[in-house]
């Protein structure tokens, strides 16, 4: 299990995701605490199957080469 200082310090950068939906972002940080998808998929009246769609399309995006070049190129100005 994740400590409490690991989520808060993670759930604060996630926050501060520019490119993201507030829907992703809240998605990625229930995951991190370990919420189930059923339970977030009750929360948003969808399955949990969208769920898991949102959640790794977030985590595409992130990953993808041009949005790491356009966070970095945002932090240099």
């Amino acid at each position: 299990m994740r400590g409490n200082r690991t989520i808060r310090y993670f759930s604060a950068h996630i926050l501060k995701l520019p490119h993201l939906s507030s829907k992703e972002k809240e998605v990625l940080i229930r995951r991190l605490k370990t919420i189930t998808l059923n339970n977030i998929g009750k929360k948003y009246g969808v399955t949990e199957g969208r769920i898991r769609q949102i959640e790794r399309n977030a985590l595409k995006r992130l990953k993808s080469k041009s949005y790491q070049q356009k966070l970095f190129k945002d932090k240099k100005e």
